[in-house]
């Protein structure tokens, strides 16, 4: 139900009503006995994604896997990342737990130039 409620609220709600889903505060905490249970919550999210009666970009999975980790207390990090592809720019969305990267390969922060957290919020207030 995450699935398809975050991707209704990016749909049709303006992106002043949903950008507090992208603030983060990771907090420095051991993923200890934790980690099996963001490992499958993650894993049985990306397969809900995959066969979701909606496309379900790397935002909308990231935000959707955020709000189900903040259920179980445990605050995860948004990363928007951009490179240059072709004549344009491609950007990308990821999440992270205790400085792990939970819903992408590793490699993703040498693909992609994160953007800093400030400056990407007020740029996509603006063109929202």
């Amino acid at each position: 139900m995450t699935l398809i409620w975050v991707d209704l609220v990016i749909r049709f709600c303006s992106y002043g009503r949903w950008r507090h889903w992208l603030e983060s505060g990771e907090f420095n905490r051991d993923v200890g006995n934790k980690g099996r249970n963001i490992v499958l919550l993650i894993n049985s999210a990306e397969i809900a994604a995959r066969h979701h009666v909606f496309p379900m970009n790397c935002l909308r999975r990231t935000i959707a896997q955020k709000l189900m980790l903040a259920r179980r207390d445990m605050t995860a990090c948004v990363h928007i990342g951009v490179k240059k592809e072709g004549a344009g720019f491609e950007a990308h969305s990821w999440l992270s737990y205790c400085g792990k990267i939970l819903n992408d390969s590793p490699d993703v922060i040498d693909r992609y130039v994160e953007l800093e957290r400030g400056k990407w919020n007020r740029a996509m207030l603006f063109s929202a």
